[in-house]
């Protein structure tokens, strides 16, 4: 059997979600993206690249609860890849790789984590190999996508915080990605220090240490703040309320592996600090 095996330069969708990455980056950088015109070079209607991408997108993001259906939708996508301009679809990956190369440190720029990787690989093992090259790892693979497609699916659902008083927990639900495209459509809208973690979260999110240092910090700073608006505050629900943020906030000093949820936690939390100012 083949040695089966996964190639970050070859993969579509690890491709694209890498420059939507670096054109984050360079948004919260202030700085011009040139990833933005590769993106649009590589990724649009005219290539076969944008034709692959959307398959790899729905084997990604399908959701539904019965595994024979999951099964029918990979084999449909992998018909429909067939119909794909192989030796074209190869030329553009190429030719994407160089660009990425001549723009970007290459080495940097592929060490950047992608928080669906594994399913990513997954796709891209079915897409580029056959079953005869290596059932059992095939297998595998359509196991892992099968699964992730049939998982209860979390809504990524933001409520109005109308009163922290009546939904204090609401701020660890809140997901990256939403704080991400709130962010996108609505830049100016963010404090310095909200924009200060995300810059630090995409630019050291290979290097979860120092991420984490950073994260620890600004933790503990809120926290100092929210303790002595605890002491000066007369109100005893609200002095409740904080007690149990601060509680949320000194957890932040034990996190053996940071992830999304406790960067998105922090960015409600500014929000907070940010709206006792105004209560006196």
């Amino acid at each position: 059997m083949k040695n089966i095996k996964h190639s970050k330069y070859k993969n579509t969708g690890m491709l694209f979600e890498l420059l939507i990455r670096q054109i984050t980056s360079d948004i919260i950088s202030g700085t011009d993206s040139v990833a933005t015109g590769i993106l649009k070079k590589f990724f649009n209607k005219n290539t076969e690249m944008i034709k692959e991408y959307k398959l790899y997108k729905t084997l990604c993001e399908e959701k539904i609860s019965s595994e024979t259906k999951s099964s029918m939708i990979i084999e449909a996508v992998l018909s429909a890849r067939k119909k794909i301009n192989k030796k074209k679809l190869s030329e553009e990956k190429y030719n994407l790789v160089r660009e990425i190369t001549q723009n970007f440190d290459i080495n940097e720029f592929f060490q950047t984590k992608v928080k669906n990787y594994k399913i990513l690989a997954s796709v891209y093992k079915i897409f580029e190999y056959r079953e005869i090259d290596n059932p059992v790892e095939i297998t595998r693979s359509k196991m892992t996508i099968m699964e992730n497609m049939t998982s209860n699916l979390k809504k990524d659902v933001i409520q109005e915080q109308t009163s922290f008083n009546s939904e204090p927990k609401e701020i660890r639900l809140m997901s990256y990605k939403i704080l991400v495209e709130k962010f996108n459509k609505k830049y100016g809208e963010l404090s310095g220090n909200q924009k200060s973690l995300l810059r630090e979260y995409i630019e050291n999110v290979s290097n979860t240490n120092n991420l984490k240092v950073y994260v620890q910090t600004e933790a503990n700073k809120l926290q100092s703040i929210l303790e002595k608006k605890i002491v000066s505050t007369k109100d005893t629900t609200l002095k409740i309320k904080l007690s149990e943020v601060s509680d949320l906030l000194n957890q932040y000093a034990s996190i053996k592996n940071l992830d999304e949820n406790h960067i998105s936690a922090l960015l409600r939390y500014y929000d907070l600090v940010n709206d006792l100012k105004e209560i006196k």
